[in-house]
């Protein structure tokens, strides 16, 4: 946490100096307050003898010193009247600096605040794909909001007590050390063991916070499935079981946060009653000593009284800081645990170019592509699975040829476009594009390649434009507009009563599957990727959304390098090159009419599909 601090050292300064004098000031008001009660009840008391100045008689100095401000020539009136003047001022000048010193402290939250949730938010962001597949997107969104904002509240309530309680409580013990240090002595021995006592109920309240926030992520992650799935969650009658789910995740959650809850809620109640014992002890003896005159004046008592009552507001005020503080913290270790997963390594010095004609820059050296991608006996397995999704995989795609892949579910497909934009590493082999490893380049220069279109479409909960763009804000109307006629995709844009600008809902809910997936390759049109992946693009349409589909997707197609992944062979019917997967591994390779020749396994698929239709 002290590291987001540094940035802002000019302001912590500016809030300790106001800290420091809104001590300052509070300290004379309080002492002033025991002149106060001398003015009226013992004026002559007031009076002192100019004493010798040395540290172990600061508490004769501060009286002589106070009695030159207070006594008036005009009499006891005339004294009131300073007191009462000094009093205001000093209350005045005291809140004056603490309300400047909360405004800088707000500051300071806030700031913080916002930079840890914008890092938190631009690491998710560069985390790989295999985070996002063992983590539950509820976990993320609880991270992003609910712990930084649990970082935030403890912030806000204590970043403005942690300078000044302190400061307080220092000031406050000094003044009573400076009054009678024997009788302080003996009385401040409790405190070591109240200390003890805040820190075992802040290290309980901190291990139980944590837990508190597991809850909520478990809790965040069920709503936000339940919330997106809804449809299905209708279709198949089970409301009953989700919302019991919901409810028995949202049971633990409470159970947890009263636990935590109820243990540091003690932290107030057991400062308070030793601060009364503190205080029971002190009447009964300081009263004695003043009664039977033992070295303890009753203007001393009084100052004395006074200041140990001071004491007890910010002892009772950081024991509940410790608490709130081990809150956020428990926050701030999920917080910082997610920030030291490792993210997504850039690759290389080399940067892709897409355009043959870009210059070098960035001091990256160029790599085009002109001629082929390359799998050199690719093995993979997904993280922490000891059986291997691909092994000894093997083939190459030439610059402007069309490569398709056929299998059976599970068998590699998706996983093999995957590997190509490195959303997953290769455990064995590489994969090269010109001849040079993929893991050597810059994983940005890479991505741009790449224009993808799956069955699985994600729109954006924005206009039709911007979704369209998505991949180059800057592009202008003219262009958006051509890559939705290109994609057949204007024929629906400009029937709706907004046209470019139509908000689509999340996920693109106002629209149909054809339209959102004709949005998709309008996206890619504009993009104009040098390579273009398509899984199974067409596989859930109906057949008019599927033949304006593969007509937008034709289009797209166009002088460009296509990989693609159908489970309609009519789709791949021209490919350049089929490449027929089973568990993992290239059983057949060869055009459409090759593998019908050799009556084998794409043969087996073919028959499937269109032997019983006569086809």
């Amino acid at each position: 946490m002290l590291g987001y601090m540094r940035p802002y050292a000019a302001l912590i300064a500016a809030a300790l100096l106001l800290a420091l004098l809104a001590v300052a000031f509070e300290g004379l008001s309080l002492w002033f307050s025991a002149s106060l009660v001398q003015t009226i009840f013992d004026p002559e008391a007031l009076k002192a003898e100019k004493p010798e100045y040395t540290l172990s008689n600061a508490n004769a100095v501060l009286k002589y010193w106070t009695s030159l401000f207070i006594i008036n020539s005009k009499g006891p009136v005339a004294s009131l009247q300073i007191v009462c003047v000094l009093m205001s001022l000093s209350f005045l000048l005291k809140n004056i600096f603490l309300y400047l010193k909360n405004i800088s402290m707000t500051r300071l939250n806030l700031s913080i605040v916002r930079d840890m949730r914008n890092q938190l938010f631009t690491h998710s962001l560069a985390l790989p794909v295999s985070y996002y597949d063992r983590t539950k997107s509820g976990n993320v969104i609880s991270l992003v909001m609910n712990d930084i904002t649990s970082i935030n509240n403890s912030m806000t309530s204590t970043f403005d007590k942690i300078i000044v309680e302190p400061l307080r409580l220092a000031a406050f013990v000094a003044m009573l050390f400076i009054i009678n240090y024997k009788f302080t002595l003996a009385i401040f021995i409790i405190f070591p063991v109240l200390g003890l006592l805040i820190t075992l109920i802040g290290r309980t309240v901190r291990r139980r916070s944590k837990r508190v926030m597991e809850y909520m992520a478990s809790l965040l992650s069920i709503l936000h499935e339940t919330v997106n799935g809804i449809r299905i969650v209708k279709i198949f009658g089970t409301l009953g079981a989700e919302s019991k789910k919901f409810k028995s995740a949202n049971q633990l959650f409470a159970r947890q946060s009263f636990r935590s809850s109820y243990v540091g809620a003690l932290a107030s109640p057991v400062t308070e009653v030793m601060g009364v014992v503190v205080v029971v002890i002190l009447l009964w003896y300081g009263g004695n000593q003043v009664l039977n005159s033992g070295g303890f004046g009753a203007d001393d008592f009084t100052r004395f009284l006074i200041f140990l009552f001071s004491v007890f507001t910010p002892l009772k005020e950081i024991s509940k800081l410790n608490t709130t503080l081990q809150t956020g913290f428990a926050s701030a270790d999920r917080v910082f645990g997610a920030l030291d997963s490792a993210v997504e390594e850039l690759g290389g010095g080399a940067a892709i170019n897409v355009n043959s004609n870009d210059n070098v820059n960035n001091n990256d050296t160029a790599v085009l592509f002109n001629d082929k991608i390359s799998f050199h006996n690719v093995h993979f397995n997904y993280p922490g699975c000891a059986d291997a999704v691909l092994k000894n995989i093997s083939f190459e795609i030439k610059k402007g040829s069309v490569s398709a892949l056929v299998g059976s579910s599970g068998s590699g497909k998706t996983t093999t476009l995957d590997l190509l934009p490195r959303f997953y590493d290769i455990t064995g082999g590489k994969i090269c594009i010109d001849g040079v490893d993929t893991r050597s380049l810059r994983l940005p220069s890479l991505r741009k390649l790449f224009g993808t279109v799956s069955q699985e479409v994600f729109l954006f909960n924005d206009s039709i434009s911007a979704n369209i763009a998505y991949g180059m804000q800057s592009a202008g109307i003219g262009a958006i507009i051509s890559a939705a006629k290109a994609a057949n995709a204007w024929e629906f844009i400009e029937k709706l009563p907004s046209g470019l600008d139509t908000v689509i809902g999340e996920r693109g809910v106002m629209l149909s599957g054809g339209q959102r997936q004709r949005l998709s390759i309008a996206r890619a049109l504009l993009l104009n990727p040098p390579i273009l992946i398509l899984d199974e693009a067409t596989s859930s349409l109906d057949t008019e959304s599927e033949r304006l589909v593969q007509a937008a997707i034709n289009n797209v197609m166009e002088n460009r390098t296509v990989l693609v992944v159908a489970h309609r062979l009519s789709t791949i019917r021209n490919a350049d090159q089929i490449l027929v997967l089973e568990a993992g591994e290239i059983a057949e390779r060869g055009t459409h009419d090759e593998l019908l020749a050799k009556n084998c396994r794409y043969k087996y698929f073919y028959d499937i599909q269109f032997a019983v239709a006569g086809k």
